[in-house]
């Protein structure tokens, strides 16, 4: 796993120095850099994409309850971590999804149980990101030959599961991530539908959607010159046919 980067938001020059000092004590986690007001803090994160935000509540320009629901606009994937002199802030702060809430004067012992905290949940992330690696370069180099897949790693519950390409009806985009749907039920998949599409033999039928040719039920014409797939899964998905593909849909189908 790669260190964790964080940032620090502080507008105590000496509180926002302490705290650099413990967590550079830690292997696995390190300060990129400090802001002392909340604006410039968001312009750091947009710029250094950290990992972990440790964010003081009271601060001038933009204060910290202001700046997490900014940061989880921005990229909910961003842990926040708030540190304050203050405990009546600790039911807002969990409310916008803080994932700790640390008071003044820090602790070490206090501190330490956040870091295992932290470091705990990013090496999940990591162990999960690596493992669809390593099973696409086995499954590469099963059909290196044809350079087709037969199977795809998908996430269910933080498990990789190996699902069938054939028992896939279709991949689709749902708030900027990749999904598969079998007859009942859909998978989290790390790849983009490009290298889905590259790698089978599934129909673009629209910018946001691959259809598993082999699993349609019924085609229907929608409105000028679209047309609609009917799945063959459990919820009848229907599936749009941008018009610009109608062409090469009815040469598949031969219609």
């Amino acid at each position: 796993m790669n260190k964790i980067k964080c940032i620090i938001v502080e507008d105590e020059v000496p509180a926002a120095q302490e705290l650099k000092y413990i967590i550079s004590r830690y292997d696995s986690i390190y300060v990129s850099n400090i802001a002392y007001d909340g604006e410039t803090g968001m312009d750091l994160i947009k710029t250094e994409l950290p990992n972990v935000v440790f964010l003081d509540i009271n601060m001038p320009v933009k204060n910290g309850m202001e700046l997490a629901r900014a940061v989880k606009e921005y990229n909910k994937e961003i842990d926040i971590v708030f540190v304050t002199a203050y405990e009546k802030h600790a039911v807002q702060a969990f409310e916008v999804g803080a994932m700790d809430y640390i008071l003044k004067p820090f602790d070490d012992m206090r501190i330490s149980k956040t870091i295992d905290k932290i470091v705990d949940k990013w090496q999940k992330i990591s162990e999960q990101s690596e493992l669809p690696k390593m099973i696409d370069t086995l499954i590469n180099e099963i059909d290196k030959e044809k350079n087709m897949v037969k199977r795809i790693p998908c996430d269910r519950n933080g498990k990789i599961i190996l699902v069938d390409v054939r028992n896939i009806y279709y991949c689709y985009i749902e708030n900027e991530k990749t999904y598969v749907r079998t007859k009942s039920n859909k998978y989290f998949v790390g790849y983009t539908l490009h290298q889905i599409e590259e790698r089978t033999n599934f129909f673009r039928a629209h910018r946001s959607y691959l259809v598993n040719m082999d699993n349609i039920r019924e085609l229907y014409s929608w409105f000028n010159g679209t047309y609609k797939l009917v799945m063959n899964d459990s919820e009848k998905s229907e599936i749009p046919i941008s018009r610009n593909n109608v062409k090469r849909l009815k040469q598949i189908l031969k219609i």
